[in-house]
């Protein structure tokens, strides 16, 4: 009884962790007003996210590692990031051109344009990193716990959590699911080696920032 209750407890963190990154891509389709579309990404993707991990915390339903949060060495660290930020970043700057002529169906909607230049920094430095944090913290940390539950293979534990991790961009087409996945699973192959996740979630901040903040040349990255 005890374990079918643990179990339960799970599947329901699950279902609230996970459930509004895919609900957040609707504000991508209907909401056109910035300010709103960032009210609706900060409190339901960051903020209702934190709140339901602190109370698995808090309440002892979960461990802090079990979100991959432990330390490692800090030659292990730069290591890390510096590879899964390298690599994460060469498949987002190439991978759409590979997978151009595929089959798939067009954006649905995207994120407006912030006009204000303040809150537009803050979202690409602040709001990026939470992005980062939070995206691991679920699709990786807490996805390895509630995944490894049913299997040990590695493979499965990838291959799940990337289609997982992709399909959380279902609103911008399926070549943005299919390059979404394929970092998600070099970001869970470098957890699975570490077991930490902090070096992979500034890794996830760099390749997002590369991407949108328009600082670092694109072209460094870019073969094909």
């Amino acid at each position: 009884m005890q374990e079918d209750g643990k179990n339960r407890t799970y599947i329901l963190a699950l279902v609230l962790l996970t459930s509004p990154f895919y609900l957040n891509d609707f504000a991508n389709m209907y909401v056109t007003n910035w300010r709103w579309w960032l009210f609706i990404d900060y409190v339901g993707v960051k903020l209702f996210p934190f709140l339901v991990v602190l109370w698995l915390i808090r309440s002892k339903n979960m461990r802090v590692s079990e979100f991959g949060l432990t330390t490692q060495t800090i030659p292990s660290f730069l290591v890390i990031f510096l590879i899964v930020a390298l690599v994460g970043t060469i498949i987002d700057q190439n991978g759409y051109q590979l997978v151009a002529k595929l089959p798939g169906y067009p954006p649905l909607g995207g994120m407006p344009a912030i006009t204000n230049h303040v809150w537009n920094w803050i979202d690409l430095t602040f709001g990026l990193l939470m992005v980062g944090v939070f995206e691991e913290l679920i699709f990786r940390g807490y996805m390895h716990t509630f995944v490894s539950r049913y299997t040990k293979s590695s493979f499965a534990i990838v291959v799940i959590s990337a289609i997982a991790f992709g399909l959380i961009h279902w609103s911008l087409g399926l070549h943005d699911i299919l390059i979404t996945s394929t970092i998600g699973a070099v970001f869970m192959i470098a957890y699975l080696k570490t077991r930490s996740l902090p070096a992979i979630m500034l890794a996830h901040f760099a390749v997002n920032f590369i991407d949108f903040a328009g600082i670092i040349p694109k072209s460094i990255f870019t073969f094909i």
